[in-house]
């Protein structure tokens, strides 16, 4: 029987990077960012969008100007939820049309999703294990301001915003400490893939 794994955690926890490596590993591997790049090629997601919007955040071909839309939801609370209002119900269905693809293709396979908001949106009962990535603040901060190119005040902000990992780690099934190096989470995922498959037996 197929199981459906989420992996979160807070921005520079290294989640991305734990999915990489079960990636390379050959299991399936799900992206929500990715998801949500996917979703806004559907009409009616893109209609809803310029409803709220308006026509000129699409720039061409359909494709979506990304930073005039980061720009106004950074700004107002409300915009951002009528986005998130917009786009979660659509990555949803996308979710779930893949798992009934996955079913019909390897029905004993698992299936690992990455995202950042399992937890805040109380979707965690809609996976067999949770597993919940987290790291020091000091390696998160050297992370965003490396890979993403964040001040460390954004990179500050948006953390605040997210739920602490001391939080998140009570809704954990497995947690992940990814403050070291590649090495240390090699053995970190052989540990979680022995977990899994004693969970799964």
């Amino acid at each position: 029987m197929h199981k459906l794994i989420a992996i979160t955690g807070g921005i520079g926890s290294g989640k991305s990077t734990l999915a990489k490596k079960l990636a390379l590993r050959g299991y399936c591997v799900w992206d929500a960012d990715l998801f949500s790049r996917e979703v806004l090629f559907f009409p009616q997601v893109q209609a809803r969008i310029k409803t709220i919007f308006g026509d000129s955040v699409f720039i061409e071909n359909g494709i979506l100007d990304r930073e005039l839309i980061r720009k106004q939801i950074f700004s107002s609370p409300k915009l951002k939820k009528s986005l998130e209002g917009i786009l979660h119900p659509a990555i949803a269905e996308l979710l779930k049309a893949k798992l009934t693809a996955l079913k019909e293709n390897a029905p004993s396979a698992w299936a690992f999703y990455e995202a950042s908001l399992i937890l805040e949106l109380g979707r965690k009962a809609n996976f067999d294990a949770c597993v919940v990535v987290i790291a020091k603040e000091n390696i998160k901060l050297k992370r965003l301001k490396l890979n993403r190119k964040l001040s460390e005040t954004d990179a500050r902000k948006i953390m605040q915003t997210q739920m602490p990992d001391d939080e998140k780690i009570k809704f954990a099934d497995f947690v992940i400490d990814n403050s070291k190096d590649e090495s240390d989470l090699e053995k970190l995922i052989d540990n979680l893939l022995i977990f899994l498959r004693e969970k799964f037996s």
